[in-house]
């Protein structure tokens, strides 16, 4: 009786504020003619407020059929569609220009056996696409790549490991970046090239010789990549890990069995740093973030302690940061935190020593006053006997502020219980978020009715209805249920829902099984 009653004031309690609310949507026609299963890849706002999309539509996940490229006025009315057919080719991101539209295209040139990125470009109102080879490296260069047109998420990528890196672009629109998991003759390397606004080429380089801590004639030294930023004068800092003695494991006698390098790149030179570190805490993730002139790693950790013999990937004590000078490269500073009892309390109902799970970055960015915010998902796939299909699992969300001087602002866990046998299904599970005006907003598919559990804390099931989480500076929390009458009966794609701004979202959402766009704004 006593939870009825807290929910039934929590629903009051949203009736009440769902008035003052600044959510704004706004929504497409459904296409009733479409018979292909779409979604969502790339989309660009340009300053008249039209949008730009590119939208994926295949058959099967494994049979990709091509993609739609799309321009709709901000009003989200369909202007003009086009349609590019999977022939050993795909699109890798969409820009925009004052009168142009610009696609980047991965290809494989079957007669002349080589990669290449093309720029395929339009103006913005007729969509006559002309290509222009960019950059193109013999086949023997890369691994045989033969996944062109399928997602690249570990949701869909089962069986095969995408080796195609990042692409980047600077804050201010001026650069684009991407690289590359190149052969050569001594092993593996990292290839990387930087073009300006305009996909003219200003460096490249391929990074091949690690700096090694021991003399290790016998192995080569593999490098774990994470990942990549870039700032708006052109360089980029890419982060990597490299194992002791090319054991991958994290840890070895509680202390750790790796060291981080830090790579940069710009029109003049290249270089790599070692990332100094003074504790003993194992850090099981680390992630580059940037913001103007600052920039730092940032990322979870556990205390070698609480670890056991047979959970060396599992579990997280806290938060740690490294303010990076970006420059020379030196770290500035190293702080870790561990996870608040309070946190524990609202994760498990109880204090435990370390939370015992395994989480996938969703978002990492930096605040102006450079404050980072940590978003991630506990996520697991359970693959069926005999490879006959898999259950994707995303469960509670972790979202973590972390201030410039690395203490934990707070750490929020927000439970939440979603699946999917059916590939079909992943864009509607997980979640979407953004921030405005230092308030952060995550978007949640759930059920009606929402559980109520032991520490009183609400948990989001599985379901069809639009939440609205609400974190606040201080890391008080609330939600709101979505009840616009323009999406009523749509099933939103948040998966793979996308920034076109600082803080709008879009997503391709689904009405009676056919698509349609929705724009989220404030």
């Amino acid at each position: 009786m006593k939870n009825v009653i807290f929910l039934f004031c929590l629903l009051l309690g949203i009736i009440g504020h769902a008035q003052l609310d600044s959510l704004k949507i706004s929504a497409s026609e459904i296409f009733k003619d479409e018979k292909y299963k779409t979604t969502l890849l790339f989309a660009k706002e340009d300053t008249n407020g039209d949008i730009f999309t590119v939208r994926n539509y295949y058959s099967s996940i494994s049979n990709p059929k091509g993609y739609y490229i799309e321009h709709y006025s901000k009003d989200l009315k369909l202007l003009k569609r086009t349609t590019f057919e999977v022939n050993r080719n795909e699109i890798k991101g969409v820009f925009l220009t004052a009168d142009s539209v610009v696609l980047l295209q991965f290809q494989y040139n079957y007669k002349e056996k080589k990669y290449a990125f093309a720029t395929l470009t339009s103006s913005k109102e007729d969509f006559n696409f002309s290509e222009k080879e960019i950059y193109a490296l013999d086949r023997t260069r890369l691994n045989k790549y033969d996944h062109f047109g399928i997602r690249s998420e570990p949701e869909y990528s089962l069986h095969y490991q995408n080796n195609l890196g990042d692409f980047v672009e600077s804050e201010n629109g001026e650069f684009i970046a991407l690289n590359l998991f190149t052969k050569t003759k001594e092993g593996d390397a990292l290839l990387v090239i930087t073009f300006n606004k305009n996909f003219e080429k200003i460096y490249e380089y391929e990074f091949e010789n690690l700096i090694a801590l021991t003399e290790s004639p016998t192995k080569k030294l593999q490098l774990e990549y994470l990942n990549m930023v870039m700032d708006n004068e052109g360089t980029v800092y890419f982060l990597g890990r490299v194992f002791n003695n090319g054991d991958i494991i994290l840890e070895k006698k509680n202390a750790p069995n790796y060291y981080f390098i830090l790579f940069s790149a710009d029109a003049v030179s290249k270089k790599q740093q070692l990332i100094s570190i003074e504790s003993n805490n194992i850090i099981r993730s680390l992630q580059l973030v940037n913001k103007v002139e600052k920039l730092a790693a940032v990322g979870l950790y556990i205390d070698p302690s609480t670890t056991g013999s047979f959970d060396n990937y599992l579990g997280y004590s806290g938060v740690v940061r490294f303010n990076i000078d970006p420059k020379s490269l030196a770290t500035s500073t190293e702080s870790f935190r561990p996870f608040s009892e309070e946190f524990m309390v609202e994760k498990y109902g109880k204090v435990k020593e370390k939370l015992k799970s395994f989480l996938s970055y969703r978002s990492t960015f930096m605040l102006e006053n450079g404050d980072v915010i940590i978003n991630a998902e506990e996520f697991e796939i359970y693959i069926a006997d005999k490879n006959a299909g898999a259950n994707r699992i995303y469960k509670d969300i972790i979202s973590c502020r972390i201030n410039s001087n690395g203490e934990l602002v707070w750490a929020k866990n927000i439970n939440k219980k979603q699946s999917a046998w059916s590939p079909h299904n992943i864009p509607f599970l997980s979640y979407a978020s953004t921030t405005k005006n230092n308030v952060f907003y995550y978007f949640v598919n759930a059920a009606s009715d929402l559980k109520i559990l032991k520490n009183n804390e609400i948990e989001f099931k599985e379901g069809p209805k639009l939440y609205l989480l609400k974190m606040y500076e201080t890391g008080a929390f609330r939600y709101d249920k979505i009840l616009f009458p323009d999406i009523y009966n749509a099933h939103l794609g948040l998966r793979f829902g996308v920034l076109l701004n600082e803080s709008d979202i879009l997503v391709q959402a689904e009405s009676n099984d056919k698509p349609m766009m929705v724009k989220l704004y404030f």
